[in-house]
């Protein structure tokens, strides 16, 4: 039996760069699109509070953020946490993570109307795939989600973290 030598391939190298196909790009636009309406959505909701507390949001443009990561903009308020992002293959998801206490503290009613919305925008209306399949719902300890926004808050503005409070619903 001859022994055949095995050579070793060569390490390719690794890039962070995905070539996306024409037609995924813009299915990306329109989840970029779902995504700011469902931002639009969860801001509303915020102008029914009294309390500033309620009203805070924190808005993060990880592109300006020199630690790259996949996600791509990122809106914290008290109730939620809502993410854009891309996987590894090029494809943009929404990602909208719930916080506990908030749902403790005000029951589910605010949330539930805040997801039938993000629904309603992702869903398809000509019996396509459409953009369905990038909303993506999380439930986050009531800690971990706060603590995360709080620390945005109190770390405050820099050049890819914004804080707005939206101002009340008059009655």
């Amino acid at each position: 039996m001859k022994a055949q030598a095995r050579t070793a391939k060569a390490a390719q190298p690794k890039t962070q760069f995905v070539v996306i196909p024409e037609q995924q790009v813009l299915v990306n636009t329109e989840v970029q699109k779902a995504y700011n309406l469902i931002v639009d959505a969860a801001t509303e909701q915020l102008r029914k509070f009294d309390l500033a507390k309620y009203r805070t949001y924190a808005t993060v443009d990880h592109l300006k953020n020199e630690y790259k990561s996949n996600m791509i903009s990122e809106h914290l308020n008290y109730f939620w946490n809502i993410t854009l992002s891309n996987s590894k293959e090029g494809k943009s998801y929404i990602f909208i993570d719930l916080g506990g206490e908030a749902i403790e503290r005000f029951g589910s009613g605010l949330t539930n109307l805040f997801l039938r919305k993000a629904y309603e925008i992702t869903q398809s209306h000509d019996n396509t795939g459409g953009i369905e399949y990038a909303l993506r719902v999380n439930f986050k300890e009531a800690d971990q989600h706060h603590n995360f926004f709080y620390r945005r808050v109190a770390e405050g503005e820099n050049n890819y973290v914004s804080i707005a409070t939206v101002d009340k619903l008059e009655s």
